[in-house]
């Protein structure tokens, strides 16, 4: 059997409350149209399919051998469709089994990802969760392919024509180890800038904004070593003598308080808001207009019981 054409989605719906029914009267009444217009759409099922479908026996209509085959399979579409349907109007967080697609930048996701997932695994229990890195670059298109849901970023040119939530900004610091021979509590520019430092970034080259201040000053400082990721330069500085900026969530965050000093930084930075990032096709998302709320008030609660804010590095 092969369908000359596409079905009508309208005709399965007939199907199934006739075979459901085995009555063309009592399949009308349930889908408020006329008989007529059940009989019709059921001579449209029978060319369709090349088959009569049912057959009256009594006072009943019998499903033929291909109607009970299909039986099944479209009372399973049907479903899907309702399913669906109910999911783009509606988002039930305790039943959901939804997957969300978050857009984390790689030094940010330690950070802040394991308390995400701890939020939601409270709120609702059968939500999965991807955390992905993205090229900021390709932002925007991928938010509108959908091959992420949201983003957490600094704001930037790759953020254009997104829609978007400013969250909290948050300064910068600078940690030291504890007993490092040259900082004792506070440092100094002169010290900041003879020592060598450590710098976390998924980019393969480039400073970040304390970079940016210094060259305004017409100074620089001494990068000895890039990696990755911000645990990673945290355990470096721990056990060298080298400094690393960051913001001061990351570092309370990062490692054993213990073991290092946090130190203001000895020169102006302004503090860089981060957002949350979006397309707006998916503003009224009912999903994302719920992830986005608990991401929002993940933000400001780790700001009222930390008394610092929460940032998301770059």
């Amino acid at each position: 059997m092969k369908l000359r054409s596409r079905i009508d989605l309208n005709l399965l719906a007939v199907f199934d409350a006739i075979h459901t029914r085995a009555s063309v009267t009592q399949a009308a009444r349930h889908l408020h149209l006329t008989q007529s217009a059940i009989s019709h759409a059921l001579n449209r099922l029978r060319r369709e399919f090349d088959d009569p479908l049912f057959v009256r026996s009594g006072n009943a209509l019998v499903p033929t051998a291909l109607a009970r085959a299909l039986a099944e399979p479209v009372q399973q579409a049907l479903r899907g469709i309702d399913v669906a349907m109910a999911s783009a109007l509606h988002f039930d967080p305790e039943s959901s089994t939804r997957l969300f697609r978050i857009g984390l930048r790689p030094t940010a996701e330690a950070h802040l990802f394991a308390m995400l997932v701890q939020r939601i695994a409270q709120a609702a229990p059968h939500v999965r969760l991807a955390s992905l890195n993205f090229r900021r670059s390709e932002l925007a298109r991928t938010l509108a392919a959908g091959g992420l849901d949201v983003a957490l970023d600094i704001p930037g040119a790759h953020s254009t024509g997104l829609r978007n939530d400013t969250l909290a900004a948050e300064e910068l610091v600078v940690i030291a180890r504890r007993d490092h021979p040259r900082v004792r509590g506070t440092i100094d520019l002169p010290t900041y800038l003879a020592l060598d430092h450590v710098i976390a970034s998924p980019r393969p080259a480039g400073g970040g904004t304390e970079d940016e201040a210094l060259a305004a000053l017409g100074e620089e400082r001494r990068i000895r070593i890039r990696c990755q990721h911000v645990g990673t330069a945290w355990r470096i500085v721990a056990g060298t003598d080298m400094l690393l900026t960051l913001s001061r969530s990351h570092a309370v965050s990062a490692g054993d308080p213990a073991a290092i000093q946090i130190l203001p930084l000895p020169f102006h930075v302004a503090p860089r808001p981060r957002q949350l990032l979006w397309h707006e096709a998916a503003e009224s998302d009912p999903g994302i207009l719920w992830l986005r709320g608990l991401i929002r008030d993940m933000v400001m609660n780790r700001l009222h019981d930390d008394d610092a804010p929460s940032s998301f590095s770059e």
